[in-house]
């Protein structure tokens, strides 16, 4: 029984350092552009926290329900009404969605615990800007970043007037997470 036990626990072990040393790969090897210092990370874990507000982003859990809702233009917070720019599935980057400013929403169906890292982009000729911090979100649950006072990436670049956003999911590309968009 010691035995079985011990043997229990050290299979557990080498697959959690398996799983961290693939995830640090995978991380090396997500873009190429060169890493964010610690300090452009934003941890949240959908399993322990409901709601995390920071200057620039708000991130909350969000119930299967309350996405549908939002994707079927029903307002759920009376904080003012989200216009649905479409929805997808995503492997790696999202397809670029165009914004005239203000916030900008996401939601994701994150089907796996991750930790996944996002990042959102805004689409440029040459060099294609990083929107805020990256979130490593934790946790198998839906959830939506708010962006807010993005006005300052809409540019003549591409539609006149507009933002040219798209959301980047560096880690966990093998697997397709719905998202949908909002302006």
């Amino acid at each position: 029984m010691k035995k079985s036990l011990l043997s229990g626990l050290v299979l557990a072990g080498s697959f959690l350092l398996f799983n961290n040393d693939a995830l640090a790969a995978e991380l090396s090897n997500s873009t190429s552009q060169p890493s964010e210092a610690e300090e452009n990370i934003v941890y949240y874990d959908t399993d322990k926290q409901d709601i995390l507000i920071t200057d620039e982003v708000i991130i909350r859990t969000i119930e299967p329900e309350e996405s549908l809702k939002s994707r079927l233009g029903i307002n759920t917070l009376n904080n003012g009404v989200w216009d649905l720019l479409g929805s997808e599935t995503v492997y790696s980057n999202s397809s670029i969605w165009h914004s005239t400013g203000g916030d900008f929403k996401v939601e994701i169906e994150q089907t796996d615990f991750g930790p996944v890292i996002y990042q959102l982009r805004e689409s440029d000729p040459y060099i294609d800007d990083n929107v805020g911090k990256q979130y490593v979100i934790s946790g198998s649950k839906y959830f939506a970043l708010e962006y807010r006072g993005i006005s300052g990436y809409v540019d003549d670049d591409g539609v006149k007037g507009a933002a040219e956003f798209y959301m980047a999911k560096l880690t966990h590309k093998g697997n397709g997470y719905f998202m949908a968009f909002f302006d």
